[in-house]
């Protein structure tokens, strides 16, 4: 007796509803030879028929590309999630860090002011002790000693709140410019005087240097702070008997203002670093070279204010030249 499911048309049926699901897998539908004592459950394979049963097997062709077609868009928002979860993690990590540097430097600038702040009110204190208690004001000469001593002091302090107070009104975009003409090398020349205590303290030696044409229209007050804080790094890092060049040179459409010394130079891997707020070069056993780390940040923050450039070229044990340049008109 003939079967009435026939191989073709068996195939044909299967292939049918594969098309239905949308299901593009490669099969092969057979006889299949079973015997009676196998208890075996195979479910590929299918048993018609009770007085002549009758076996067919399917059989799968490769469906690994099929299965990768279905899951692969699984596979890819995995991936993508994982991946958003790495990098959350990666830029937390880098945030932590970077909130953990600045609050060492934030105690490290508190420390650094508090020192800062309480050396010159000492000293004053001192002063007028000793004109009060040691009868200085019999004597003309240390009367003007203390006198000098006390103004140096008061002036380092004043210019310190100053800086701070500047920064801070740089960074919150408070403060306009109050342009004005004037000569650089007048600026130059004020600064250093102001600063003659200083310099015949440490023995150092500042020469100036003109060429050219140097009036510009700028901030007065400003830029006065930035040459007294290149000089005033320039002399604080300097060597026993400190040599000083400040060189001013007048161009076409800017003015380039260039400090020069010859001190401890800067090391190549804080070059980067120096116009950053709150940071300071590491200075070894160097007691002397006191600071709170806000000088060149103030002096890069009123150099991009007049929209200007500044460059630091330095040699380890040799010096470092500041150069800033500054257009002549305000545009």
């Amino acid at each position: 007796m003939q079967d009435s499911l026939k191989v073709p048309e068996i195939t044909a049926a299967y292939q049918q509803r594969l098309k239905q699901e949308l299901f593009h897998i490669p099969f092969n539908i057979s006889l299949a030879d079973k015997f009676g004592g196998d208890d075996e459950t195979d479910f590929s394979d299918v048993t018609v028929g009770f007085v002549h049963p009758v076996t067919y097997h399917l059989e799968l062709g490769n469906t690994f590309p099929y299965l990768i077609r279905k899951i692969m868009l699984p596979i890819l928002f995995s991936i993508f999630l994982v991946s958003v979860t790495i990098l959350s993690f990666v830029l937390l990590y880098k945030s932590l860090m970077k909130e953990r540097r600045l609050a060492e430097l934030k105690n490290e600038f508190i420390g650094n002011i508090t020192h800062e702040l309480k050396t010159p009110i000492a000293t004053v204190g001192v002063a007028i002790e000793s004109l009060k208690n040691f009868n200085a004001m019999q004597d003309p000469q240390r009367t003007k000693e203390y006198l000098d001593i006390s103004s140096n002091e008061l002036q380092r302090l004043s210019l310190l709140v100053d800086k701070v107070l500047k920064l801070s009104m740089f960074e919150k975009k408070e403060i306009d410019l109050q342009y004005e003409t004037f000569d650089l090398r007048n600026i130059v020349d004020e600064v250093v005087a102001s600063m003659r205590l200083q310099i015949e303290k440490i023995h150092a030696m500042v020469s100036i240097i003109q060429k050219g044409d140097t009036n510009l229209q700028a901030d007065r007050l400003h830029l006065m702070s930035v040459v007294f804080n290149l000089l005033d790094n320039a002399l604080k890092y300097g060597k026993e008997h400190p040599i000083i060049e400040i060189a001013l040179e007048g161009g076409n459409d800017s003015v380039q203002l260039r400090v020069s010394d010859n001190g401890i130079g800067i090391a190549a891997e804080y070059k980067n670093k120096i116009f950053e707020k709150f940071f300071r070069i590491p200075t070894g056993n160097r007691h002397n070279a006191k600071g709170y780390g806000l000088g060149l940040s103030y002096v890069a923050h009123v150099v991009q204010k007049h929209n200007g450039k500044i460059y630091v070229d330095s040699t380890l044990g040799k010096g470092t030249t500041v150069t800033i340049s500054i257009p002549k008109k305000n545009t």
